[in-house]
């Protein structure tokens, strides 16, 4: 899977691990570096992201057509 280079972020590599904080992950090759850092070594891994909300369906209104 293709992903652009601009999510190509530690929050989404499989090299790092989310921090207590939640602003800041440890990565294997740089230590304790922010969410939005990025290197080379770049793996994209699916399970970390969140996938968007699903959007709320519309009410419906029930009409009598019988009458």
């Amino acid at each position: 899977m293709k992903i652009d280079k601009s999510e190509r972020i530690c929050a989404f590599c499989e090299l790092c691990v989310p921090m207590y904080d939640g602003d800041t992950v440890l990565c294997e090759r740089f230590g304790i570096v922010s969410k939005a850092h990025s290197c080379k070594k770049f793996s994209y891994d699916p399970l970390k992201r969140t996938p968007p909300k699903a959007q709320a369906l519309p009410t419906l209104e029930y009409i009598d057509i019988e009458n």
